[in-house]
């Protein structure tokens, strides 16, 4: 089903098990995975992938034209990605669906009449050239922000069951979590992975049409920030399944389907292996810190290359090459002041799912 450009294969990336792994993870040190320099190659989705997907919190409406200070880079980023799917945080306002399908079919045109599917919940959008055989999400836990003029805000999720092929579905989840390093904060970062661990046991064992097939791919992306000076329990409940308050929440549900842990892509910047973090503000005295995740049930489908992109650090020859500026990933062009970066994963669906899934189609 790939459509792209060639890219080598990458490793297959090893799952997390340790707490202090998380933490060194998250401070944006290098790790010992085997890489090898390539300049803007990495960029490029391999032949062997079937669904690029694409993440970014792009913050408070900044990509939406005429006043949002980043919309001609939101542009040319989303043109020179090319993704299939994208999930963005921090797009504020309801009832955007329209505007932001208009301006996809502006950025990307899918021809033959066809047009960019949307859905959102809270403030998480998922944008899809793949038709949504169901939409779905929660608004998980308030959290009022009277000073944005949402007095009635809830951190929640947004989800679709998007139909790649007539042999291949893949379930995305999209989430934004509560920021912050106290124990409020925390607390509501569990409750929100609770529910969306809650929402995923839910969906398997409901017998109505929304229930997903048996080894369907699952990936769940996002801001989780991922605090590294903070607790990293809500993160490895999304992980794990392992629901911290079960008497509201219900019992642990592994997502992955063989019941192992989901597996997170971990990108590099600009994939070269030596820079990890997604999020940095030098004006403030946090460091930059991998906040944002893309996890992925890695027993059905696995990750051919993944990359956070980082226009800073692209030569002037790469960014001609693919239509960008220096600047694109800053915020309002500030060089101290990137806040979040948008990260990319190009997978594969393993042949078994793809089987389930036509089996499935046969028998509606």
């Amino acid at each position: 089903m790939s459509r792209r450009l060639l890219q080598r294969s990458r490793p297959q990336p090893r799952q997390l098990l340790l707490l202090l792994a998380w933490v060194v993870f998250a401070s944006g040190c290098e790790h010992n995975d085997t890489v090898s320099a390539g300049g803007a190659a990495g960029l490029h989705q391999p032949a062997s992938s079937d669904v690029r997907v694409m993440s970014w919190n792009v913050k408070t409406n900044s990509i939406l034209p005429p006043n949002g200070v980043r919309h001609e880079s939101f542009a040319r980023i989303v043109r020179a990605i090319d993704p299939d799917v994208i999930a963005l945080q921090e797009v504020l306002w309801p009832d955007l669906a329209a505007q932001l399908a208009r301006q996809m079919n502006g950025y990307i045109p899918l021809g033959d009449g066809r047009s960019w599917h949307v859905h959102t919940v809270s403030d998480n959008v998922l944008i899809s050239r793949y038709p949504m055989r169901w939409q779905g999400g929660e608004l998980a836990t308030p959290y009022p922000l009277p000073e944005l003029g949402l007095p009635n805000f809830h951190y929640g999720f947004a989800a679709a069951l998007l139909e790649l092929s007539d042999s291949a579905d893949l379930l995305v989840v999209t989430m934004h979590n509560k920021s912050g390093s106290g124990h409020e904060d925390v607390r509501i970062r569990q409750d929100h992975a609770d529910a969306v661990v809650r929402w995923m046991r839910e969906l398997r064992s409901s017998a109505q049409k929304s229930a997903i097939a048996a080894d369907t791919p699952i990936v769940i992306l996002g801001d989780m920030n991922a605090v590294p000076n903070a607790s990293m329990a809500p993160l490895e409940t999304l992980m794990s399944g392992d629901i911290a308050d079960e008497e509201t929440f219900g019992p642990d549900s592994s997502i992955d389907w063989d019941g192992t842990d989901m597996a997170d892509a971990r990108p590099s910047h600009n994939a070269l292996g030596q820079e990890y973090y997604t999020w940095r503000n030098d004006d403030m005295p946090f460091p930059p810190s991998a906040l944002d995740r893309i996890l992925y049930t890695d027993s059905v489908m696995s990750v051919r290359n993944r990359y956070v992109l980082n226009t800073m650090t692209l030569s002037p020859a790469d960014l001609a090459d693919f239509g960008l500026q220096k600047s694109d990933v800053l915020y309002n062009g500030d060089p101290n002041y990137y806040d979040h970066l948008p990260l990319v994963a190009d997978f594969e669906i393993s042949a078994a799912s793809q089987t389930r899934r036509a089996a499935r189609h046969e028998s509606d």
